[in-house]
């Protein structure tokens, strides 16, 4: 048995990143695969501008639960194979506390095939995000498990896996788990508009496919550290990214305080 967990810092976010993949591994695989998902946050503040705040904080991580648990059941994943770290939405740190909240829960899984947000390279600079993937690279990295399993980022600039699938399984498959979401379409929408070229653009890449998605493996061997180098364009795009506004969001900070000490008192 092959055990996959696939890490996400909100509910939704895997969707029309992983949603190929994580629905063959889950239901069509030869293999008999162990998937498991890991949330960092229940999305506690997914919804855009002032005018929502009263519905953000307990009340909106409810419903976006419950999204995220509809959405797994066409994958055929059930809810006691979905993890939730009970980080704040926003503010995911890249600190020792979370460092060894995912240390303690990866000893306990053990999972063969790590699948998580691109750490640096990508074109999706949330921090939350960023702090997510950059905590596994770093975890795996200094050897603060006694194992490795397989690490592949979602949202990368440089992929160097893909992962074929039909056209018809876009409108079959994509827009159904996306259609889960009814909070989010506001932000789905967009996102599905660059969604087809995208995987139109990668499964070019790959012989007998015309949509992919794809991934980056990260490579931890000092005779395959060299897989892991990008391009020049790469590095480019990265600061770009990593500049946009959109990336520094505000939050109630009423609602903020409660979460924190909600948090604190655990």
């Amino acid at each position: 048995m092959v055990k996959i967990i696939f890490f996400q810092a909100h509910p939704d976010d895997l969707e029309h990143k992983c949603g190929h993949l994580m629905h063959f591994l889950a239901t069509e695989s030869k293999e008999n695969n162990d998937i498991r998902i890991a949330s960092m946050t229940r999305g506690e503040f997914g919804l855009p501008g002032s005018q929502y705040d009263k519905f953000k904080g307990h009340f909106l991580a409810k419903i976006r639960t419950r999204e995220l648990l509809k959405a797994e059941k066409i994958h055929g994943i059930h809810s006691e194979k979905i993890d939730f770290f009970g980080f704040i939405d926003g503010f995911v740190p890249f600190n020792s506390e979370f460092v060894n909240t995912l240390v303690d829960y990866l000893n306990e899984e053990r999972p063969d095939v790590i699948i998580a947000p691109e750490a640096i390279y990508t074109w999706y600079y949330h921090m939350d995000h960023i702090n997510t993937g950059k905590a596994l690279f770093y975890i795996i990295h200094k050897k603060l498990i006694n194992f490795t399993p397989i690490l592949y980022f979602y949202t990368s600039l440089h992929p160097n896996f893909l992962f074929g699938f039909k056209k018809r399984n876009i409108k079959n498959l994509t827009y159904k788990l996306i259609g889960c979401y009814r909070t989010q379409q506001w932000l789905l929408k967009y996102t599905m508009l660059s969604y087809r070229p995208f995987s139109r653009f990668a499964g070019r890449k790959l012989h007998g496919w015309k949509y992919a998605e794809p991934y980056r493996r990260v490579y931890f061997k000092k005779s395959n550290l060299e897989n892991n180098r990008q391009p020049l364009i790469v590095r480019i795009f990265t600061h770009f990214f990593s500049s946009l506004p959109w990336t520094k969001a505000k939050y109630p900070q009423n609602i903020v305080l409660k979460l924190k000490e909600k948090r604190g008192k655990k």
